[in-house]
C-alpha cells in the first residue's frame, strides 16, 4: 500500500513538471485565442473579460476584449482579427516570450527578420502585406515586452 501510494505521488509531481502547452502559436493565437474566432468562443475559451472596449479607427468599428495580461481584437466586431500579450506566463513551444532577449528568441522561433523602424525593435514571422497574417515580437532594452499574432489590415 505504501509503495502504491509513492508511485502516485511520484507520478503527480512528474505530471506536475511537465511542460505546459505552448501559450503562443506563431501565425495562429496566443492564450488558447486564435485569429478568426468569433467573440463567443473566445468567452467559452478565456471566459468573462476584464473589461470590453468598444471604439472605430480608421478601418471602421472595433472591440478589445481585454483579460489579465491579454487584449483580444475584433476589427468589425465579428471574429477576432488579432490578440497581443504582454504576461510573462505565455510562452511559445521552445519557450519564447516576454522577456526573452532578441538571441534567445531567434534561436527559438525560426524565420524572424528583425529591425527597427522609427525606433521601435521588432521581430517579425510572415509578411507585412494586407490580408496577411504576422506574429510580431516587440522588443525594448533587448528583450521581448509584447508578442502580437494577428491579421494585417492596411
Amino acid at each position: 500500500m505504501r509503495t502504491a501510494s509513492l508511485a502516485l505521488a511520484v507520478g503527480a509531481l512528474l505530471v506536475a513538471a511537465a511542460p505546459a502547452a505552448a501559450n503562443i502559436v506563431p501565425q495562429h493565437g496566443i492564450g488558447g485565442v486564435r485569429v478568426g474566432d468569433t467573440q463567443a468562443k473566445v468567452v467559452a475559451t478565456r471566459g468573462a473579460p476584464v473589461s470590453i472596449v468598444n471604439g472605430t479607427n480608421d478601418f471602421g468599428r472595433y472591440r478589445e476584449l481585454r483579460y489579465r495580461g491579454l487584449t483580444v481584437t475584433l476589427q468589425g466586431r465579428v471574429r477576432v482579427t488579432g490578440v497581443s500579450t504582454r504576461s510573462r506566463a505565455e510562452r511559445t513551444r521552445t519557450g519564447a516570450g516576454v522577456g526573452s532577449t532578441e538571441t534567445a528568441l531567434n534561436l527559438a522561433v525560426r524565420g524572424l527578420r528583425c529591425e527597427t523602424s522609427a525606433g521601435v525593435r521588432t521581430c517579425t514571422l510572415g509578411v507585412q502585406e494586407a490580408g496577411r497574417r504576422v506574429t510580431a515580437f516587440l522588443l525594448s532594452g533587448g528583450r521581448v515586452t509584447r508578442v502580437v499574432v494577428g491579421n494585417v489590415i492596411d
